[in-house]
């Protein structure tokens, strides 16, 4: 009942569209870029912000709000703009969109035939660079009176992508506070860049930089570069595993301990999902072994619950934790932590 109930809404959307853009003959000269058409014979002509989750989302001149069409209820797209199609099988194409000259449920972009039912994402692909980037910013705050217990965190991811590259950068900062406990401070700032080798093999570099409290440290520099295999791909969801090999420096809060340097192997793992629908999931577990200080190991994990709300607003709930066999001594060998957090995706 629910799934006809936004069938139904998605009708009366595009007969909307339908009856304005009648009523305003000249928006196609004004707009029209992008052309939709629906399986009612529509022809919507506006300006085509993505398709994602089986929804098409498209803004036009004649609408204060951008029109939500049900990928199901789409039969041609055309424009004469840059985009990047994702099929669900992980192939990524770049080109403009164009009919299937038989005038099947196909779009036609850089010379290839996708039919729209193995279309898992459409993003435009502008060729400004700066016009590439998607970006996440977060905040949260919470406060327990009773032991004047104070949290704050604050977060940011940044990806691009194009069809051979994937780069993406995030950023965290987390303060706690409470009565008769020390406080707790802590950032990290990470890069993950990734050429990708066809539709399952990547090579990548990593940095890495991280101020902890806890463990002592004033900053953790980690700069590696090595490779990995998407297990499971697709846009929507995907399951990779890589390896390679780091160098760490580690400056201490105390003046009195010296730097130290470390060759490091890692081994990572990352799982991501969109196909709950109405929350996204992502995952993260590398374990650093060191090659130059024995018996030495660190592990870091990082997992982020996103619930998406209305609009492009979402809420996290987050948990981290960085684990060291060797820290300083009188420092902890955990620091983890959790923030909830709100949201919104630009």
């Amino acid at each position: 009942m629910k799934r006809c109930g936004r069938r139904s809404m998605s009708y009366v959307r595009t007969g909307v569209a339908a009856f304005a853009l009648a009523i305003f003959g000249s928006a196609e000269v004004a707009y029209g870029q992008d052309v939709v058409t629906t399986k009612s014979g529509d022809r919507l002509v506006g300006e085509i912000k993505r398709v994602e989750k089986d929804v098409l989302t498209l803004e036009t001149p004649y609408s204060d709000v951008d029109f939500k069409i049900e990928w199901e209820d789409v039969t041609s797209l055309e424009s004469k703009r840059q985009f990047i199609v994702e099929t669900f099988d992980g192939r990524r194409l770049t080109g403009s969109l164009s009919l299937d000259p038989d005038k099947k449920p196909v779009v036609q972009i850089a010379g290839t035939g996708v039919p729209l039912a193995e279309i898992a994402v459409v993003q435009p692909f502008e060729r400004a660079f700066w016009s590439r980037w998607d970006t996440a910013l977060d905040f949260g705050y919470s406060m327990t009176r009773t032991i004047s217990a104070k949290q704050l965190s604050l977060g940011t991811n940044t990806s691009y992508r194009d069809e051979r590259y994937v780069d993406v950068i995030f950023a965290n900062i987390f303060n706690s506070s409470q009565d008769n406990a020390p406080d707790t401070k802590r950032w990290d700032l990470g890069n993950d860049f990734r050429r990708l080798l066809g539709n399952r093999w990547y090579a990548n570099t990593t940095q890495d930089f991280l101020n902890s409290e806890e463990q002592g440290l004033d900053l953790r520099t980690t700069i590696g570069g090595g490779g990995g295999r998407y297990l499971l791909r697709s846009s929507s969801q995907y399951l990779s595993a890589g390896a390679g090999l780091a160098w760490t420096n580690e400056h201490y809060t105390d003046p009195l301990l010296p730097n130290k340097d470390s060759a490091e192997a890692y081994f990572g793992s990352e799982f991501m999902t969109e196909k709950l629908k109405i929350t996204d999931l992502i995952t993260r577990l590398t374990y650093y072994p060191s090659l130059t200080i024995d018996d030495r190991y660190r592990l870091a994990y990082r997992f982020d619950l996103d619930f998406n709300l209305p609009g492009d607003w979402y809420f996290r709930f987050g948990l981290f934790d960085n684990y060291d066999s060797q820290p300083p001594e009188g420092f902890s060998k955990n620091d983890y932590g959790w923030s909830n957090s709100f949201g919104f995706k630009f």
